[in-house]
Protein backbone atom coordinates (compact mmCIF):
# COMPACT_ATOMS: atom_id res chain seq x y z
CA UNK A 1 0.00 0.00 0.00
CA UNK A 2 1.20 3.49 -0.62
CA UNK A 3 1.86 5.64 2.08
CA UNK A 4 -0.68 7.99 2.79
CA UNK A 5 -0.62 11.47 1.44
CA UNK A 6 -4.17 13.14 2.29
CA UNK A 7 -6.24 12.55 5.17
CA UNK A 8 -9.97 13.74 4.67
CA UNK A 9 -12.14 14.86 7.86
CA UNK A 10 -15.77 14.74 7.65
CA UNK A 11 -17.60 15.76 10.44
CA UNK A 12 -21.31 15.06 10.44
CA UNK A 13 -24.58 15.70 12.06
CA UNK A 14 -27.83 15.01 11.12
CA UNK A 15 -27.19 15.74 8.09
CA UNK A 16 -28.56 12.67 5.86
CA UNK A 17 -29.87 14.80 3.09
CA UNK A 18 -26.57 15.93 1.51
CA UNK A 19 -24.51 13.81 3.88
CA UNK A 20 -24.67 10.41 0.99
CA UNK A 21 -23.36 13.23 -1.90
CA UNK A 22 -20.80 14.52 0.35
CA UNK A 23 -19.41 10.87 0.78
CA UNK A 24 -19.54 10.46 -2.22
CA UNK A 25 -17.85 13.35 -3.57
CA UNK A 26 -14.77 12.19 -1.78
CA UNK A 27 -14.58 8.39 -1.93
CA UNK A 28 -15.19 9.16 -6.03
CA UNK A 29 -11.73 10.69 -6.41
CA UNK A 30 -9.97 8.81 -3.36
CA UNK A 31 -7.13 6.41 -4.11
CA UNK A 32 -4.40 4.44 -2.85
CA UNK A 33 -3.34 7.49 -1.22
CA UNK A 34 -6.29 8.96 0.44
CA UNK A 35 -8.15 7.73 3.80
CA UNK A 36 -11.28 9.18 4.62
CA UNK A 37 -12.56 9.53 8.06
CA UNK A 38 -16.35 10.00 9.19
CA UNK A 39 -16.72 11.76 13.09
CA UNK A 40 -20.59 11.61 13.33
CA UNK A 41 -22.08 13.73 16.27
CA UNK A 42 -24.57 11.19 17.34
CA UNK A 43 -26.94 11.69 13.94
CA UNK A 44 -30.79 10.03 14.74
CA UNK A 45 -31.91 11.05 10.51
CA UNK A 46 -30.49 8.22 8.87
CA UNK A 47 -26.83 9.16 9.09
CA UNK A 48 -25.45 6.26 10.29
CA UNK A 49 -27.19 4.09 7.97
CA UNK A 50 -26.15 6.29 5.43
CA UNK A 51 -22.40 6.12 6.79
CA UNK A 52 -22.31 2.29 7.21
CA UNK A 53 -23.39 1.67 3.51
CA UNK A 54 -19.82 3.08 2.43
CA UNK A 55 -17.54 1.86 5.50
CA UNK A 56 -15.48 -0.60 3.39
CA UNK A 57 -14.02 2.83 1.30
CA UNK A 58 -13.86 4.26 4.98
CA UNK A 59 -10.37 4.38 7.33
CA UNK A 60 -12.39 4.85 10.64
CA UNK A 61 -15.79 6.57 11.08
CA UNK A 62 -17.75 6.56 14.28
CA UNK A 63 -21.18 7.92 15.59
CA UNK A 64 -21.20 9.83 19.09
CA UNK A 65 -21.68 12.94 20.75
CA UNK A 66 -19.00 15.42 21.15
CA UNK A 67 -18.30 18.70 21.93
CA UNK A 68 -19.19 20.68 18.53
CA UNK A 69 -17.94 20.52 15.44
CA UNK A 70 -13.67 21.64 16.09
CA UNK A 71 -14.56 18.74 18.78
CA UNK A 72 -15.05 16.46 15.74
CA UNK A 73 -12.35 17.87 13.16
CA UNK A 74 -9.91 17.64 16.26
CA UNK A 75 -10.99 14.23 16.99
CA UNK A 76 -10.49 13.16 13.52
CA UNK A 77 -7.21 14.72 12.50
CA UNK A 78 -5.56 13.77 15.62
CA UNK A 79 -6.24 9.80 13.97
CA UNK A 80 -4.72 11.27 10.96
CA UNK A 81 -1.85 9.48 8.78
CA UNK A 82 -1.43 11.53 6.13
CA UNK A 83 1.47 13.97 5.23
CA UNK A 84 -1.43 16.44 4.17
CA UNK A 85 -4.71 17.19 5.79
CA UNK A 86 -8.36 18.65 5.07
CA UNK A 87 -11.71 18.26 5.61
CA UNK A 88 -15.33 18.29 4.30
CA UNK A 89 -18.60 19.52 6.15
CA UNK A 90 -21.26 16.90 5.56
CA UNK A 91 -23.46 19.17 3.66
CA UNK A 92 -21.16 20.21 1.06
CA UNK A 93 -18.87 19.03 -1.88
CA UNK A 94 -14.71 18.07 -2.53
CA UNK A 95 -15.11 19.03 -6.33
CA UNK A 96 -14.03 16.77 -9.04
CA UNK A 97 -10.63 16.36 -9.70
CA UNK A 98 -9.41 18.42 -6.87
CA UNK A 99 -7.12 15.44 -5.03
CA UNK A 100 -5.75 15.06 -8.61
CA UNK A 101 -4.71 18.72 -9.07
CA UNK A 102 -3.44 18.98 -5.66
CA UNK A 103 -1.47 15.37 -6.04
CA UNK A 104 0.15 17.21 -8.86
CA UNK A 105 1.14 20.53 -7.55
CA UNK A 106 2.39 19.26 -4.56
CA UNK A 107 4.85 16.73 -6.41
CA UNK A 108 6.10 19.56 -7.87
CA UNK A 109 5.92 22.26 -5.36
CA UNK A 110 7.49 19.78 -2.06
CA UNK A 111 8.55 22.40 -0.07
CA UNK A 112 4.61 23.85 0.02
CA UNK A 113 2.98 23.26 3.46
CA UNK A 114 -0.38 24.82 2.94
CA UNK A 115 -2.20 25.05 -0.21
CA UNK A 116 -4.84 26.72 -0.92
CA UNK A 117 -7.83 26.48 -3.64
CA UNK A 118 -11.23 28.24 -4.80
CA UNK A 119 -14.69 28.05 -3.57
CA UNK A 120 -18.06 27.44 -5.39
CA UNK A 121 -21.51 28.41 -3.81
CA UNK A 122 -24.27 25.98 -4.73
CA UNK A 123 -27.78 24.93 -3.82
CA UNK A 124 -29.44 22.17 -2.79
CA UNK A 125 -29.70 21.21 -5.62
CA UNK A 126 -25.98 20.97 -6.40
CA UNK A 127 -26.27 23.75 -8.75
CA UNK A 128 -23.91 27.00 -8.69
CA UNK A 129 -24.62 30.37 -7.29
CA UNK A 130 -21.69 32.18 -7.96
CA UNK A 131 -17.98 31.62 -7.86
CA UNK A 132 -15.33 33.15 -5.60
CA UNK A 133 -11.22 33.12 -6.12
CA UNK A 134 -8.25 34.43 -4.54
CA UNK A 135 -5.25 35.04 -5.59
CA UNK A 136 -1.62 34.14 -3.54
CA UNK A 137 0.17 35.34 -0.81
CA UNK A 138 1.28 38.84 0.29
CA UNK A 139 2.26 40.06 3.86
CA UNK A 140 0.49 43.19 3.15
CA UNK A 141 -2.47 42.11 2.47
CA UNK A 142 -2.64 40.31 5.63
CA UNK A 143 -1.36 42.82 8.29
CA UNK A 144 -4.61 44.72 8.92
CA UNK A 145 -7.02 41.95 8.10
CA UNK A 146 -7.79 37.88 8.73
CA UNK A 147 -5.97 35.74 6.19
CA UNK A 148 -8.60 35.13 3.50
CA UNK A 149 -8.53 31.28 2.89
CA UNK A 150 -12.01 29.23 2.04
CA UNK A 151 -12.19 26.65 4.56
CA UNK A 152 -12.33 23.15 3.16
CA UNK A 153 -10.74 24.13 0.11
CA UNK A 154 -6.81 23.85 2.26
CA UNK A 155 -4.25 21.23 2.19
CA UNK A 156 -2.16 21.41 5.38
CA UNK A 157 0.59 19.68 6.88
CA UNK A 158 -0.18 16.91 9.42
CA UNK A 159 3.38 18.45 11.46
CA UNK A 160 2.06 21.91 11.15
CA UNK A 161 -1.17 20.79 12.21
CA UNK A 162 -0.18 19.37 15.28
CA UNK A 163 3.02 21.88 15.46
CA UNK A 164 0.06 25.07 16.28
CA UNK A 165 -2.55 22.88 18.74
CA UNK A 166 -5.27 22.03 16.32
CA UNK A 167 -8.07 23.82 16.22
CA UNK A 168 -9.58 25.44 19.43
CA UNK A 169 -12.90 23.55 20.70
CA UNK A 170 -14.38 26.58 22.19
CA UNK A 171 -14.81 28.35 18.56
CA UNK A 172 -18.19 27.17 16.76
CA UNK A 173 -18.11 29.51 13.66
CA UNK A 174 -14.65 30.52 12.82
CA UNK A 175 -12.28 28.15 14.01
CA UNK A 176 -10.90 27.63 10.65
CA UNK A 177 -10.30 31.76 10.80
CA UNK A 178 -8.46 31.30 13.82
CA UNK A 179 -6.22 28.11 12.65
CA UNK A 180 -4.43 30.11 9.93
CA UNK A 181 -4.05 33.12 12.44
CA UNK A 182 -2.16 30.51 13.98
CA UNK A 183 0.03 29.36 10.51
CA UNK A 184 0.31 32.78 9.73
CA UNK A 185 2.28 33.01 13.13
CA UNK A 186 4.16 30.16 12.79
CA UNK A 187 5.89 31.64 9.50
CA UNK A 188 3.66 29.27 7.32
CA UNK A 189 2.37 30.87 3.86
CA UNK A 190 0.04 29.39 1.52
CA UNK A 191 0.19 28.74 -2.10
CA UNK A 192 -2.83 28.82 -4.18
CA UNK A 193 -3.94 26.43 -6.44
CA UNK A 194 -6.25 27.89 -9.29
CA UNK A 195 -9.17 24.96 -8.96
CA UNK A 196 -12.16 24.89 -7.64
CA UNK A 197 -12.28 22.45 -5.06
CA UNK A 198 -15.00 22.82 -2.61
CA UNK A 199 -18.58 23.46 -2.97
CA UNK A 200 -20.11 25.05 -0.09
CA UNK A 201 -24.04 24.84 0.30
CA UNK A 202 -26.28 27.45 0.30
CA UNK A 203 -29.22 26.01 2.80
CA UNK A 204 -31.47 27.22 5.95
CA UNK A 205 -29.92 24.71 8.35
CA UNK A 206 -26.25 26.04 7.40
CA UNK A 207 -25.27 27.96 10.32
CA UNK A 208 -23.20 30.54 8.10
CA UNK A 209 -25.49 31.48 5.20
CA UNK A 210 -27.11 33.64 7.16
CA UNK A 211 -23.40 35.70 6.90
CA UNK A 212 -23.81 35.33 2.89
CA UNK A 213 -26.64 37.67 2.78
CA UNK A 214 -25.29 40.53 5.14
CA UNK A 215 -27.60 38.91 8.31
CA UNK A 216 -24.77 37.48 10.45
CA UNK A 217 -25.15 35.93 13.87
CA UNK A 218 -24.17 37.81 16.38
CA UNK A 219 -22.29 35.27 17.92
CA UNK A 220 -20.54 34.85 14.93
CA UNK A 221 -19.65 38.19 14.80
CA UNK A 222 -18.36 37.89 18.58
CA UNK A 223 -16.26 35.00 18.27
CA UNK A 224 -14.83 36.32 15.45
CA UNK A 225 -14.06 39.67 17.56
CA UNK A 226 -12.67 37.02 20.06
CA UNK A 227 -10.33 35.44 17.64
CA UNK A 228 -8.82 38.93 16.26
CA UNK A 229 -8.02 40.02 19.68
CA UNK A 230 -6.37 36.33 21.19
CA UNK A 231 -4.26 36.42 17.95
CA UNK A 232 -3.29 40.05 18.22
CA UNK A 233 -4.93 41.21 14.67
CA UNK A 234 -6.31 44.42 14.81
CA UNK A 235 -8.70 44.68 11.26
CA UNK A 236 -9.56 48.09 9.88
CA UNK A 237 -11.47 49.36 6.92
CA UNK A 238 -8.33 49.97 5.38
CA UNK A 239 -7.21 46.54 5.48
CA UNK A 240 -10.15 45.40 3.86
CA UNK A 241 -10.44 47.53 1.41
CA UNK A 242 -6.61 46.84 0.53
CA UNK A 243 -7.82 42.84 -0.05
CA UNK A 244 -10.74 44.47 -1.80
CA UNK A 245 -8.91 46.15 -4.40
CA UNK A 246 -6.10 43.73 -5.13
CA UNK A 247 -8.86 40.92 -6.34
CA UNK A 248 -9.99 43.95 -8.63
CA UNK A 249 -6.18 44.40 -10.02
CA UNK A 250 -4.96 40.88 -10.20
CA UNK A 251 -8.29 39.76 -12.09
CA UNK A 252 -9.73 37.42 -9.22
CA UNK A 253 -12.89 38.93 -9.24
CA UNK A 254 -13.33 39.52 -12.58
CA UNK A 255 -12.72 35.95 -13.15
CA UNK A 256 -15.13 34.96 -10.69
CA UNK A 257 -17.57 36.79 -12.37
CA UNK A 258 -16.80 35.23 -15.77
CA UNK A 259 -17.50 31.87 -13.94
CA UNK A 260 -20.31 32.76 -12.30
CA UNK A 261 -22.24 33.60 -15.47
CA UNK A 262 -21.34 31.42 -17.52
CA UNK A 263 -21.66 28.27 -14.96
CA UNK A 264 -25.18 29.38 -12.54
CA UNK A 265 -27.74 27.39 -12.53
CA UNK A 266 -25.95 24.50 -13.86
CA UNK A 267 -24.68 21.14 -12.27
CA UNK A 268 -21.48 22.05 -10.18
CA UNK A 269 -19.41 18.48 -11.08
CA UNK A 270 -19.43 19.88 -14.74
CA UNK A 271 -17.71 23.31 -14.03
CA UNK A 272 -13.96 22.19 -13.43
CA UNK A 273 -13.49 21.14 -16.70
CA UNK A 274 -13.65 24.03 -18.41
CA UNK A 275 -12.91 26.87 -15.32
CA UNK A 276 -9.13 26.45 -15.49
Amino acid sequence: MRAILFTIVMPSLNAALYLERALRSVINQACEDTEVLVIDGGSTDGSVELIRCQEQHLAWWCSEHDGGQSAALNKGLTRARGRYLLWLNADDLLLPGTLSAARQYLSQHAACDWLAGNLVYIDEQDRVLWCARDGGWHDWLYRQAPVRVYGPTSFFRRDLFEQVGGFDETLQYAMDTDLWLRFKAAGTRFERLSHYCWAFRVHAGSRTTPDLFGRPDPRMAAEQMRIYQKNGLTVTWGGLWRQRLWRVVNGCYARAWYDTRRWRGNSVVRLNATAQ
